[in-house]
């Protein structure tokens, strides 16, 4: 229970913040102009980007969260790394030449760390996939792994290539647990707007993001639910309201669509698979030859 709240948050915090991209705390520029060698992530988020663009021989250690399979697409792979807790007594002892983290989170341990002439790299949640895409430049030029960033740009790409958008717009609705709908500035709002369909939170003036009611869902009814959820069961009042009879009633077969938490918590390497997952979902997927 206290994973799939924790999971809420981080993803709030993620949408409330999404404004934020991309900046390097008080480093000398002479310590920039060489690959980082010795790389720590304190992010979900920045765990995943990491392991998919770093050398193994880069990553020093990775955030608690890295081996979750609920909320990560790649914790097999990060079963191979040490995490640790992201305290600054713990990071000074590691000396890494780079650190990896969010806007909103460990403030003060990333003023310690500048203090002592650590470079930290905030990464913050996507708003596009050109945002993204110019994060993964970003990281991938920090580690000397341009190839490998491309390589990603280039998986996303395909996947986008994959989708045909509609003549005939939809509406769909993004939400997850306690009916909280993220709005228009994320990830997914951007692969919805690329693909011709129309964002139901628009018409509930939830352009930035809110809780919007059970009647209220089931009075406008978009023509088709994204539900971000990867809970098996119902196990708190959160998840349960997703499972209420009324909204099953209501958004029944192709008209509800599941979104595993792990696919759309972050933008990464995960995300070719998120567009393919939706776009298959939503019957936007080109038919191979």
């Amino acid at each position: 229970m206290m994973r799939i709240r924790f999971t809420r948050l981080f993803r709030l915090s993620l949408i409330l913040l999404a404004t934020w991209t991309v900046s390097i705390i008080a480093v000398p520029l002479a310590a920039q102009s060489a690959p980082a060698k010795q790389v720590i992530s304190l992010n979900l988020c920045t765990d995943q980007l990491l392991l998919a663009l770093a050398g193994p021989d880069q990553i020093v250690a990775l955030s608690p969260l890295a081996r979750d399979p609920l909320l990560s697409d790649m914790a097999h792979e990060a079963q191979a790394f040490r995490t640790i807790t992201p305290r600054s007594e713990i990071l000074l002892q590691l000396r890494p030449d780079l650190v990896l983290a969010a806007p909103y989170e460990h403030r003060l341990t990333r003023q310690i760390l500048a203090g002592h002439r650590i470079e930290v790299m905030t990464l913050g949640g996507w708003t596009s996939l050109e945002a993204g895409k110019a994060q993964i430049r970003q990281l991938a030029g920090r580690l000397g792994q341009s190839v490998r960033g491309e390589q990603l740009i280039n998986r996303i790409d395909e996947a986008m290539a994959r989708v045909t958008p509609v003549n005939t717009p939809f509406s769909v609705l993004e939400i997850e647990r306690r009916l909280y709908a993220p709005g228009t500035q994320g990830l997914v709002a951007d692969l919805v707007r690329q693909w011709g369909l129309g964002n139901h939170a628009d018409r509930l003036g939830l352009a930035q993001g809110g809780f919007v009611t059970l009647e209220r869902v089931l009075a406008d009814r978009p023509d088709v639910l994204l539900v971000t959820d990867s809970s098996p069961t119902a196990e708190d009042m959160g998840t349960a309201l997703l499972r209420h009879p009324a909204l099953n009633k209501a958004f029944d077969g192709k008209r509800r669509i599941g979104i595993p938490t792990r696919l759309a918590l972050c933008g990464g390497p995960q995300t070719p698979a998120l567009i393919n997952h939706l776009s298959q979902a939503l019957g936007l997927a080109r038919q191979s030859p």
